[in-house]
């Protein structure tokens, strides 16, 4: 015992078996625990140490049994004979490789007065941030500096439909292969000192984990660093923001589509045309003008939803013959544009606009009787840079021409000579 009374001074000799079961213990051990050496051996040592200090204990233990002749030294809270729990220290060596004495030595010692209390405070704060992160409705997940996951909550999991991976790249393996990259592009910036904030990853988790529809999250990582501001690692957030994504894009197609025929809208389809003027300024470009022959007579003689199947008809009809990357779009009433990017020359482009007269040219069947389906069509091609609403002024000036030569015609927008 200490000049001042405590047990700093003391030192318990104990031997145990290979499955930690105590075989003998010096008599040091009443002062230390309490417990006297006839109530400590015969008793394996998880009996004594605290649920909380079992995991770093057995790891401790097969990192010696694996070291024979080397000290792994050790630190948690046994079991006192009065029934609380007291802070040791134990250093053990593993003589199990002896054939006439296979044994493990222990020595333990009383943990002083102060690093019981920082281990206590460090034990408490783990265990507010394990539970915190537990609670929280989002995926947690800290990393060291060679992306070995050290830490992940139960939401991480669920979120990316994984186990407790080893590694970022195991944990992260739902991520598509499209972004993929991204992710290891993240990691690297991260790992460099740089925030990374709103990554956005589309997942797929592994069939029987959950959902396996795409989903959409957000991830955002912090670095960690040491006091000399070398970066140890990096904690991350992932959110999944599959909900918030998909009513987005429902509103970003409420406010590009024409409801009825499901054909971009006509702000939709002049943005479209400005992109693909400023996109591709010189390559060659096409519009074809369209509109539905006596379309009022329709409406004034079947009503107005005969008049609305013809346009979803027709619209229907236009999508079905133009080229992939061509966009259609309603440009307002029985009027319809189509925006032909990458065509080659005006044969081209007269080409693409022969195939909707051809498709908008039929007896249409409607409830209460048919009527003859028909269009004017007018059509430009240029390569000059010319601006949107230059070319959709050609277009409807050659669908006028088209419209007073007869119904079902097309022309091509000619300059004046």
């Amino acid at each position: 015992m200490g000049e001042d009374g405590s047990l700093d001074d003391v030192a318990v000799t104990m031997t145990r078996d290979g499955a930690g079961v105590i075989i003998s213990v010096g008599p040091e051990i009443e002062r230390v625990l309490g417990w006297t050496s006839g109530e400590m051996v015969g008793r394996p040592s998880t009996e004594l140490i605290h649920p909380e200090d079992q995991p770093t204990a057995i790891s401790t233990w097969f990192s010696m049994i694996d070291a024979p002749g080397q000290s792994r030294t050790w630190q948690g809270r046994y079991r006192a004979g009065d029934g609380t729990w007291r802070w040791v220290e134990t250093v053990n060596v593993s003589h199990l490789d002896d054939p006439d004495d296979p044994h493990v030595r222990t020595t333990m010692r009383p943990v002083d007065g102060e690093k019981v209390n920082l281990a206590e405070a460090l034990r408490a704060r783990e265990q507010l941030l394990s539970r915190l992160s537990e609670a929280m409705p989002i995926g947690v997940f800290q990393m060291d500096a060679g992306g070995t996951v050290t830490f992940c909550n139960e939401r991480l999991r669920t979120i990316l439909g994984a186990d407790g991976s080893a590694t970022v790249s195991a944990q992260f393996a739902a991520v598509v292969p499209a972004d993929q990259a991204v992710l290891a592009e993240a990691l690297e910036r991260v790992l460099a000192d740089r925030p990374v904030d709103d990554l956005e990853l589309r997942i797929v988790p592994p069939r029987g984990r959950g959902p396996t529809e795409e989903r959409v999250c957000v991830c955002s990582m912090r670095p960690l660093t040491d006091g000399g501001g070398g970066v140890t690692g990096a904690v991350g957030c992932v959110t999944d923001v599959t909900e918030q994504v998909q009513l987005r894009r429902q509103l970003e197609l409420r406010a590009t589509t024409d409801e009825l025929t499901s054909c971009l809208n006509r702000g939709a389809i002049l943005e479209v045309l400005a992109t693909a003027v400023a996109r591709e300024p010189g390559a060659g470009l096409a519009v074809v003008f369209v509109d539905l022959c006596r379309f009022k007579d329709v409406n004034d003689r079947f009503g107005h939803a005969a008049g609305d199947r013809v346009l979803e008809e027709a619209a229907s009809r236009l999508r079905s013959v133009v080229r992939e990357g061509d966009r259609v779009g309603r440009f307002g009433g029985d009027e319809f544009l189509v925006v032909c990017p990458g065509v080659d020359g005006e044969p081209g482009a007269l080409e693409i606009a022969e195939r909707i007269q051809v498709a908008l040219t039929d007896c249409l069947e409607l409830a209460d009787g048919s009527i003859d389906l028909r269009a004017s069509i007018g059509v430009v091609w240029s390569r000059e840079p010319l601006d949107a609403d230059t070319l959709v002024s050609r277009a409807d000036e050659a669908m006028y021409r088209a419209k007073r030569a007869g119904s079902s015609m097309v022309e091509v927008f000619a300059r004046q000579p």
